[in-house]
């Protein structure tokens, strides 16, 4: 895991500069829950982005290899000191010990609407077990995913954290299919939208873009490859055009789908999940 808090640090370096610099701030505070097993904390929550880099910075390795970890009771906190609507990202290398807290947790996402997506370099491996399956409930209640991932490829999601942190960022659907097969959405794009994101997180995931006259849009027409590994799939489209669009996604089992979009207005949105 050491590897891992490393590029953590880093990343959240480049994440803060990135959100500091912009004109719309998509961050008011910044809340840090450490945990390993047995213990959870000490919690820092500030609205000084210096403070919260030097916390991260002080981080350190307990042992390692541990698994399972005190994971939930982290982000039960986490959601706890949070404010409304935040995003929460999980990095951890284990499952769930304390998995009992999950109706605690979802009850706490209802409440604040807050996204929680879980990083993962590591699971015990057994997806089957109560502790693997809490992230899954708690990434599909809150509209998040959970990421698997080599220990290497851990700086390629803190980028797109890091490019998806925005103000004005709404939810344009949430999918979860419980088996591989190829399935078409559609959605509507407005004029208001200013660029759409779509995340598949499964097994070999393919995502093919259909705009509003029907083309499939490719890197020539303006697909953007943020993210493109063995379990994770994320493309981005910037100034669609308006109509209806659609997505055919193709992965080998399980998967999870995500589309956000950034927008000139607010609005309500709701997740739907199939």
């Amino acid at each position: 895991m050491y590897d891992d808090l490393v590029q953590v640090i880093e990343g959240a370096a480049r994440i803060l500069s990135t959100i500091l610099a912009r004109r719309e701030k998509a961050i008011y505070n910044y809340v840090l829950v450490p945990f390993h097993d047995p213990d959870i904390g000490p919690v820092t929550v500030t609205t000084d982005p210096d403070l919260f880099q030097r916390q991260l910075k002080e981080l350190y390795v307990q042992g390692g290899g541990d698994c399972p970890e005190m994971s939930v009771g982290a982000i039960k906190l986490a959601l706890e000191v949070c404010l409304p609507n935040s995003h929460i990202y999980v990095f951890t290398d284990a499952r769930a010990k304390d998995y009992y807290l999950l109706n605690d947790v979802l009850k706490l996402i209802q409440r604040k609407q807050s996204q929680v997506v879980f990083v993962m370099t590591g699971d015990c491996g057994n997806h089957s077990h109560p502790g693997y399956q809490a992230y899954e409930r708690i990434a599909s209640t809150s509209s998040g995913q959970v990421f698997h991932l080599m220990k290497s490829d851990v700086d390629e999601v803190l980028n797109f954290v890091r490019v998806s942190l925005q103000a004005r960022k709404v939810n344009l659907f949430a999918i979860d299919r419980h088996a591989g097969d190829m399935r078409e959405f559609e959605f509507d794009v407005d004029g208001s939208l200013r660029e759409f994101t779509i995340s598949v997180s499964g097994e070999n995931p393919v995502i093919t873009i259909i705009n509003s006259k029907g083309e499939v849009v490719d890197q020539r027409k303006g697909l953007l490859d943020l993210l493109n590994h063995k379990n994770i799939s994320i493309v981005n489209i910037k100034d669609p055009e308006p109509g209806r669009w659609k997505i055919r996604v193709n992965s080998e089992g399980s998967h999870t789908i995500r589309a956000t979009g950034l927008s000139n207005m607010d609005f309500v949105h709701g997740f739907s999940r199939q």
